[in-house]
């Protein structure tokens, strides 16, 4: 489908993740195809990101839950080393509130307007609008504090 490739990245940027991207990306074309005969009049786009949206905060709640877990901690890959600011950008999106990065990766990422992201996760624009603001100070203050050698 035409709207793979712009779901992939969405989804490795808001989780980080290129393998768990991949899994929710394939979850996301199981449940529209599940729900085609609700496929909204205004397109697939705007509705495949809302499925993918929902599934990436899922899993990112489930991640932060776990994250507590001695046993549940996550691994760096042996490709951080060569991607030291990628690695950067990723944990700071990881450390600020989901609800933000995923505004911030709408809005910033995917071209989505403020109105068209607020409708795609039902929220109002002022909400939105609020969302990213908030988003682009708290990704600069962790992105600033991992530059410093200190824990997001």
């Amino acid at each position: 489908m035409e709207q793979g490739a712009d779901l992939l990245a969405f989804l490795r940027r808001v989780t980080g993740e290129p393998r768990t991207a991949e899994d929710l990306l394939h979850e996301t074309f199981v449940r529209a195809i599940r729900a085609q005969s609700r496929l909204p009049v205004d397109g697939a786009r705007p509705w495949l990101f809302r499925i993918a949206t929902n599934l990436a905060v899922s899993h990112l709640r489930r991640r932060r839950l776990l994250s507590f877990l001695p046993f549940a901690r996550e691994h760096a890959s042996e490709h951080d080393a060569f991607d030291v600011e990628g690695a950067q950008v990723r944990a700071a999106m990881r450390s600020i509130p989901t609800d933000q990065a995923v505004a911030l990766v709408l809005t910033l990422h995917q071209g989505f307007s403020r109105r068209e992201a607020a409708a795609l996760l039902g929220v109002g624009e002022e909400t939105m609008k609020s969302r990213i603001a908030r988003g682009r100070l708290n990704f600069t203050a962790a992105y600033k504090r991992l530059e410093r050698g200190l824990r997001a």
